[in-house]
């Protein structure tokens, strides 16, 4: 009875043993219910810097136009032990806002909150 059990822990110790998770954050979290406040034409730069801080990157457009980018990303990258080798799934949260300033002012924006999977499989490729 005991070899039966200890040869099922070392069973179960063997299967774990192949998993690991880890959750990773990218960007600059910003506050979306801040967003309902910009208003197009209205809002400036300095006041879009105060309601939401710096963006992550600013680029310069054509006729004076930058482009302001806030950015922030979570998820969670997973590996288990698949029949081909190692298997890794990544799936998780990302939050974009763009910001279109001309002139000092907001000319534009637009917003997008969707989730993202991806599955790699690793090992005998």
């Amino acid at each position: 009875m005991n070899t039966i059990k200890y040869r099922l822990i070392f069973v179960i110790a063997v299967a774990l043993v192949g998993c690991a998770s880890r959750t990773i954050t990218a960007g600059h979290e910003f506050d979306v219910a801040k967003i309902n406040n910009i208003q197009k034409g209205i809002t400036t730069s300095d006041e879009l810097a105060g309601l939401l801080g710096q963006p992550l990157t600013k680029s310069a457009q054509s006729d004076g136009e930058v482009l302001w980018n806030y950015s922030w990303k979570k998820g969670t990258a997973t590996t288990t032990q698949g029949s081909d080798g190692p298997v890794v799934t990544s799936q998780g949260d990302r939050k974009t806002l763009e910001v279109l300033i001309k002139n000092g002012l907001v000319e534009n924006y637009t917003y997008k909150d969707d989730p993202f999977w991806n599955e790699q499989l690793k090992g005998s490729q």
